[in-house]
C-alpha cells in the first residue's frame, strides 16, 4: 500500500492512508502531525457549508495552490489544489 504525505511548502502536515479516487477528486484519511494545528481554522472554514469562506481572513500564502503538494513513498512530489480536510480526518484533493 502506498503511503502519501500532505505538504505545505516543505512542511509535512500528515500521512494519508486509504487513498482512492472518485472522478477528478482524490480522498483518504489523514493522520495529522503537530504542524497541521496552525491550519485547523482554515480547514474548518473551507469545509463549513453553512458559512461563506472569507479569503481575507487567512494568510495569502496558505491559499496559494502552488504551495500544496503530496509526496509518495518514493519521494515523488505532485502538486495539488488547496485540500479540504474535515474534522474526522477525511481529506479530499485534486491534482493540479
Amino acid at each position: 500500500m502506498i503511503t502519501l504525505k500532505l505538504y505545505f511548502l516543505d512542511e509535512c502536515l500528515g500521512e494519508i492512508k486509504d487513498a482512492s479516487s472518485e472522478g477528478m477528486w482524490m480522498n483518504g484519511k489523514i493522520t495529522p502531525t503537530e504542524n497541521m494545528e496552525k491550519f485547523k481554522e482554515l480547514f474548518a472554514a473551507l469545509v463549513d457549508e453553512e458559512n461563506e469562506f472569507q479569503e481575507e481572513d487567512y494568510n495569502e500564502e496558505w491559499l496559494d495552490d502552488e504551495n500544496w503538494s503530496i509526496t509518495e513513498d518514493d519521494g515523488k512530489k505532485r502538486g495539488i489544489d488547496l485540500p479540504a480536510v474535515y474534522p474526522d480526518g477525511e481529506i479530499n484533493w485534486r491534482w493540479s
